[in-house]
């Protein structure tokens, strides 16, 4: 296994799907922020780091220097599910932080991960003014959507990733080729037969869909019988370990699995980032 030594900071960092990701490549974690106190509550179980509250508050002085920052920065403004309002909505201009950061701290790199759908709202208008905003801000940016399925795990999960490379540095980046599958769906449900070869994206919501539900995302065939996919299974479907420890109640452990970002993908960038000498 590639092994390095790096410093990264997690923002909106959720349950630690970035965090989980470059800790197998040697990644260490100086700093993680998010405001979901439940999602604070299984990061800290996990790696012994309780996420700061909104980064927003936080001033770039008590930002640690870092080489490499990463995030998915919320989706909600993005999201089919959500209202697609954009850059218009608060919780969209969140990327400023991040240009902010990237600005004052001047990482080797970052990784950043959103919905697919973030490259066509408002007529792709939103996607360019993002990619502008990290290049202004010192980067080279490559951009390119990425399924979980090409990168180890049984589940249909497609999402765009922003790479940036500091200007200075001069290595183009090129994403990682896809790899073979860890495991299988059937071993995610203990060796039982399925009628799926991958998983449904794991989704936020909570509320069990129905097998017949043209929105299902939860409700699958196995050995015959109609199984509601658990909370831990939904963990192993972004690449978690069995370990793994999380909390809240059911419908916020199915919300943090489903905001999580699949951690082989994020490991496979970073091995990238690594082999390339970046970081």
């Amino acid at each position: 296994m590639i092994k390095n030594k790096f410093t990264f900071i997690d923002l909106f960092s959720g349950i630690g799907g970035f965090h989980y990701g470059l800790h197998q490549i040697g990644g260490k974690c100086l700093l993680a922020s998010d405001i979901f106190e439940t999602a604070n509550d299984t990061y800290e179980k996990n790696f012994d780091l309780r996420p700061v509250g909104d980064i927003s508050k936080i001033k770039s002085k008590d930002i640690p220097n870092h080489d490499l920052l990463c995030g998915g920065f919320p989706c909600q403004p993005f999201s089919n599910a959500g209202k697609k309002g954009g850059l218009d909505d608060p919780r969209g201009e969140l990327i400023y932080e991040v240009s902010r950061i990237l600005r004052t701290k001047m990482p080797r790199a970052f990784i950043l991960e959103n919905v697919k759908g973030l490259q066509n709202l408002q007529g792709g208008q939103t996607f360019e003014i993002i990619k502008s905003l990290l290049n202004d801000s010192g980067y080279v940016v490559s951009t390119k959507v990425l399924e979980a399925k090409d990168y180890g795990l049984p589940q249909i999960r497609k999402r765009l990733f922003f790479v940036g490379v500091r200007k200075d540095i001069k290595i183009g980046f090129e994403f990682p080729n896809p790899i073979p599958l860890k495991y299988t769906l059937s071993e995610v449900f203990d060796g039982k037969t399925l009628e799926r070869e991958y998983g449904f994206t794991v989704r936020v919501g909570g509320r069990s869909s129905g097998i017949n539900n043209r929105y299902n995302w939860d409700a699958y065939y196995v050995d015959g019988e109609v199984a509601i996919i658990s909370p831990q299974q939904c963990l192993l479907l972004q690449g978690f370990p069995k370990s793994f420890q999380i909390s809240g109640s059911k419908t916020e452990k199915y919300k943090q699995a489903g905001n999580s970002v699949p951690t082989t993908i994020v490991e496979e960038i970073g091995k990238q980032l690594i082999n390339l000498k970046i970081i």
